[in-house]
């Protein structure tokens, strides 16, 4: 039995979301950066955290192992509609019985007689009666279904081999936006606002300039500068459907040094915890949304 997302962060099915944030926070804290941990566990806890830490996405992880067969007591527990489903399911269609195969004859003269096509019956196989098209409709539909089944395979193949080939660039491309989005001084402001805008989507810039200009009187009141700087990134697994080729999370841990009044002069560092949404238009990653965690 493989192990749940319960069992790779250490907490038990029933735990409360802040027993799985901090259990996500040690795990983190030991295989992030510069713990000598493999970026494949480091992923491995991420995507465990992305999906227990929504309540919607646990309720439905949780109904999937009662479908597997695996215990789980969580939030959702076993729900009546999962077993129904379980216990319901049938295999679906039949094989084609094996039609034998006829020799290339001329056309006969008179028609095919009421739903049935008609050859030379000594060579046909069968008696009387040549092929059924009732046959022929079953030939044809499972072709169909057969042609439509490779291409949707092929396609959907494509497409994941196509997010893979993004994660790298997305990923390169939220640290350098980490940076821009996440530094700031008191006497540059505006620069800094507009500089950090150009890594941005048109949808987003709006609402992140409107924030950055609430910091503003406070930042020059305590002549405040902040130094944002990516340790670490690692793409996100998004099982709401929201990834794809031009779709990526990342997740980064930013080491943040800020200088003001506030601290007689003195630096305080900060790790953070963000996660970038990342959307790429005409051709240019951009980040579409901040998270903070």
């Amino acid at each position: 039995m493989n192990p749940t997302f319960y069992d790779i962060l250490g907490v038990s099915p029933t735990a409360s979301r802040d027993q799985i944030k901090t259990a996500w926070r040690d795990a983190a804290d030991r295989f992030g950066p510069g713990s000598g941990g493999s970026s494949a566990q480091f992923r491995l806890f991420n995507e465990a955290a992305d999906v227990l830490l929504d309540p919607a996405r646990r309720k439905a992880y949780d109904e999937q192992l009662v479908a597997d067969g695996q215990e789980s007591t969580g939030a959702a527990g076993p729900t009546s509609e999962a077993t129904a489903a379980r216990d319901t399911q049938k295999p679906i269609g039949k094989r084609v019985p094996w039609l034998p195969r006829r020799e290339k004859t001329e056309k006969a003269a008179a028609p095919p007689f009421a739903g049935e096509l008609t050859a030379d019956r000594a060579d046909s196989g069968i008696p009387g009666k040549g092929i059924p098209v009732w046959a022929l409709f079953v030939l044809g539909l499972v072709a169909g279904l057969t042609m439509g089944a490779a291409i949707y395979l092929y396609t959907g193949y494509q497409r994941a081999s196509a997010y893979e080939d993004a994660l790298a660039p997305a990923a390169s491309a939220a640290e350098s936006a980490a940076e821009a989005t996440l530094s700031y001084g008191y006497e540059t402001l505006d620069s800094d606002r507009d500089a950090a805008a150009k890594f941005l989507t048109p949808k987003y810039r709006s609402e992140y300039i409107t924030t950055f200009d609430l910091v503003k009187e406070p930042a020059q009141q305590t002549k405040a500068k902040v130094e944002a700087e990516t340790l670490a990134s690692s793409t996100m697994v998004d099982t709401e459907g929201n990834r794809g080729p031009d779709k990526v999370r990342v997740l980064l841990f930013i080491d943040q040094t800020t200088v003001s009044t506030a601290n007689s002069g003195e630096p305080t560092r900060a790790l953070n915890r963000v996660r970038f949404d990342m959307v790429k238009v005409d051709g240019t990653w951009l980040v579409d949304h901040i998270t903070s965690y």
